[in-house]
């Protein structure tokens, strides 16, 4: 298989087409590149696997050159992938979270991802925080954010996580200052009250005012 780069039989793009609702060039696109990534121990092309692995992910370019990349690999594999594997189904499923489509109207994307958060708030925290077919363009990106933030994974964001985070970010940066800026910032989605973790509803209370869909949208997939 290593001499074609034509999707596989074994690929049903229509249920992939209904799933992600991207269109069928969009996804010829994504698996030229799923392709391209998936390479052997070798690293090389002819070692074709059928997945992508870390070592795979992080030869995307200027990859390397973000401090919470190895971050940004975990959250990845953790929602999307199984086993340490991402699959092309699973690929493809991440990458539509950053598609940019053909949206109604500002004001309807944004209503309906209030009402999809406000819905997950009957949830627990972990289970609010998963992806649903159900889920708005804006709050399917919000969610991502939020595990990206959400370094134990308990549903909630709190100022060791945001610690945790800016010292990937930062690098040099004492624990003093760390615990600073993290208290400042789970303020800005807290209202300053003291010791409170955040939910992902209060995030996305917070985030209403932020137009990030185009900021956050792949031009590969455009």
């Amino acid at each position: 298989m290593g001499a074609t780069t034509s999707i596989p039989n074994t690929i049903d793009v229509n249920e992939i087409i209904a799933n992600t609702g991207l269109s069928k060039k969009q996804i010829g696109s994504l698996w030229t590149r799923f392709y391209e990534l998936d390479r052997d121990a070798r690293g090389d092309t002819e070692g074709y696997k059928g997945y992508l692995d870390a070592d795979d992910l992080g030869r995307l370019r200027k990859f390397d050159e973000n401090p919470i990349a190895s971050r940004l690999i975990k959250v990845i594999f953790d929602d999307f992938g199984s086993n340490g594997k991402l699959t092309f189904s699973q690929f493809v499923h991440f990458m539509s979270t950053f598609a940019q489509r053909k949206r109604t109207g500002h004001h309807q994307e944004r209503h309906s991802s209030i009402q999809t958060i406000m819905a997950t708030t009957r949830k627990t925290d972990l289970e609010s925080i998963k992806y649903s077919p159900h889920d708005s363009e804006r709050t399917r990106k919000i969610k991502f954010i939020f595990s990206m933030y959400d370094v134990d994974r308990n549903g909630r964001l709190s100022k060791e996580d945001v610690q945790d985070i800016l010292k990937m970010m930062v690098g040099k940066i004492n624990d003093d200052e760390a615990s600073i800026i993290a208290e400042k910032i789970i303020g800005e989605f807290t209202e300053d009250q003291p010791n409170t973790t955040v939910t992902l509803e209060n995030f996305e209370k917070t985030l209403q005012t932020l137009d990030f869909n185009d900021k956050m949208s792949l031009k590969l997939l455009k």
